[in-house]
């Protein structure tokens, strides 16, 4: 399996409920879960900066955080949005990629990918590979070609 190194994260506002910001995350990683297995977000400080945050809900893990979000994008039908998404993202080393999920639509346990900045912030999914061809690789796991908005084939996570 690649060496991958995968964070979900959302700050918490002033304004907002710490524990709804928590389940937003946990929601990303979690959905499909037995409970036995799922992940809760942890509470880190803020840095120096933004005093309207009052910290950030985070959860840190491997490729295995992404099976909530792989099962998510084929239950809303949204493989080629999340394909753009994924590859829009994609930094100038090529080996790292970040998007920006609605922050409220995961709290409901939807991905939906905000059209601008939210006020309130967003839950902020990174995935950094050690080559250009192993991201490559997993966004193929995650969002594979399709014709008809249907998968033309599915890679195994143990394919990775």
């Amino acid at each position: 399996m690649l060496n991958v190194k995968v964070t979900f994260c959302a700050p918490v506002y002033i304004t907002e409920d710490s524990e709804k910001v928590s389940a937003a995350v946990s929601n990303m990683v979690n959905f499909g879960r037995p409970k036995s297995e799922e992940n809760r977000a942890e509470f880190e400080k803020p840095g120096i900066g933004d005093e309207n945050i009052k910290q950030t809900a985070r959860i840190n893990g491997n490729l295995e955080l992404l099976s909530g979000i792989h099962y998510l994008i084929r239950k809303e039908e949204i493989i080629d949005t999340v394909n753009t998404a994924l590859k829009d993202g994609i930094d100038d080393s090529g080996c790292k990629t970040r998007v920006a999920l609605n922050k409220q639509a995961a709290l409901m346990k939807h991905l939906s990918f905000p059209a601008d900045d939210e006020p309130l912030g967003s839950v902020y999914l990174t995935i950094e590979a050690e080559t250009q061809d192993a991201l490559l690789k997993i966004i193929d796991w995650l969002t594979p070609p399709t014709k008809e908005g249907v998968p033309v084939y599915e890679l195994k996570m143990k394919e990775l």
